[in-house]
């Protein structure tokens, strides 16, 4: 194909996202998220790590939306039992996530008070051949000012993991072990199914420059940069994140 070609498609195909992205309004994607995904990932059970029971398209919060993208791409849309949109829908929504997450690798901070959340992604190779998809690994920090509760969160999506331990290193120090044992999960349509994890919480620190993840996924090494997360953002959190 020649390349003059090649870029015309590549450009069209991009305008064509963007169309659909601007034609699926916040109101719309929140209903396909209540409809197809928050009746599994709810407060209380948080599959897959995620809660989306309040999400809301019009807020930004591009590491949610990466994985949420994830989701969409690999298959989730259908896996509480009801059905998936008509494919103009599905075109639509998925573009709409996706401009959404373009700022993933960046730190969000959002502040509910009296809470503080950060978090960012990073994204791996994909991990079969012609698959151009890329693996998401999101970490999350959080901390309650008022209560001194916190916690490091690591999320991935896709391909839950189970009965494997994985190492997470603060700052290039040696690697902490990490075991993750299979659980139940309960779908929008009562079905139970053993997949095993896509979250843990992480046993570890908090680094001052960096997180390593090694081994989650065989010959897969993460980083994710501390060192560009805000200082002062950094020490609200170190209240809870020694």
């Amino acid at each position: 194909m020649h390349p003059g070609f090649r870029s015309v498609v590549f450009a069209a195909l991009m305008a064509s996202s963007v169309s659909a992205a601007e034609r699926m309004p916040p109101a719309r994607q929140n209903a396909l998220v209540r409809q197809y995904c928050a009746v599994c990932h709810t407060d209380a059970a948080k599959n897959g790590g995620l809660s989306l029971e309040d999400y809301d398209a019009a807020q930004a919060n591009p590491a949610l939306a990466a994985m949420l993208l994830s989701k969409l791409r690999n298959g989730a849309m259908g896996a509480a039992g009801f059905g998936i949109p008509d494919p103009a829908t599905r075109e639509a929504w998925v573009a709409a996530t996706a401009a959404q997450a373009e700022r993933a690798r960046s730190w969000t901070v959002i502040r509910t008070d009296p809470v503080i959340t950060a978090s960012t992604v990073r994204y791996v190779t994909p991990r079969e051949t012609g698959n151009i998809d890329e693996p998401v690994y999101r970490l999350t920090l959080a901390c309650n000012i008022a209560s001194k509760a916190g916690a490091i969160q690591l999320t991935w999506s896709p391909a839950p993991q189970t009965n494997r331990t994985f190492f997470v290193s603060a700052d290039g120090n040696g690697g902490i072990p990490q075991r993750l044992e299979g659980k139940e999960e309960k779908m929008g349509n009562g079905a139970a199914l053993t997949t095993g994890l896509a979250a843990t919480i992480l046993n570890t620190p908090l680094p001052e420059r960096t997180l390593t993840i090694t081994g989650l996924f065989p010959g897969e090494t993460v980083v994710f940069p501390l060192s560009e997360l805000d200082q002062v953002d950094r020490r609200q959190l170190a209240v809870c994140l020694p």
